[in-house]
């Protein structure tokens, strides 16, 4: 998101020209799909903005930040911290540990900063993207595409029944094999 290099940049258009074809694939009518992309990859950079970088994050004397519980809503204003926490299932917790306050702080700005279509709009983009290898083979193919193809330079994307067979061993491998070794392979 941050990397100023023409290499980047074209990446960043084309993640942007992404972003548009998934938001159309996931419902979204008209021509305002580029408009919506770009506030969702102009999020995306605002989050990278906040958060450090790889070599800050790697330090482990930056990250040694104890904050109490109700330092979130001083320190991270913007964000329900009370209710963050409960759906969290850290109801009680009133000590921890923030990695990186800058982060914090950022993305609690960025909850009253931002509209609330677009944070709805980047929340359906990653749906979409998280889930595309079980959905419709347009959303499927359009992950293919930009994840593999463009970023990762694969050529040819596997046939949906191989990705659905290996999706099925990943899911119930160790199910099949503990019901293989039972049969075959007694206690004793």
């Amino acid at each position: 998101y941050l990397d100023p290099s023409p290499a980047m940049v074209k990446v960043r258009e084309q993640f942007q020209s992404h972003v548009a074809t998934l938001l159309r694939l996931g419902g979204l009518a008209g021509s305002d799909a580029e408009a919506r992309a770009a506030a969702v990859v102009a999020l995306e950079t605002r989050i990278a903005q906040a958060h450090w970088t790889r070599e800050d994050s790697g330090d482990v004397k930056k990250g040694n930040n104890p904050w109490r519980r109700g330092d979130f809503a001083t320190k991270a204003p913007g964000l329900d911290w009370e209710a963050y926490f409960a759906a969290a299932g850290l109801g009680t917790t009133q000590d921890f540990v923030v990695w990186q306050p800058s982060a914090f702080t950022g993305l609690a700005a960025l909850v009253n900063d931002v509209p609330l279509e677009t944070w709805k709009d980047y929340l359906r983009v990653h749906a979409l993207q998280d889930h595309a290898a079980v959905l419709p083979k347009r959303i499927s193919d359009q992950a293919f595409a930009f994840f593999d193809q463009t970023l990762r330079g694969v050529p040819m994307q596997q046939k949906r029944w191989k990705l659905a067979v290996a999706a099925t061993n990943e899911a119930l491998g160790e199910v099949i094999g503990r019901a293989y070794v039972a049969k075959h392979f007694p206690a004793s």
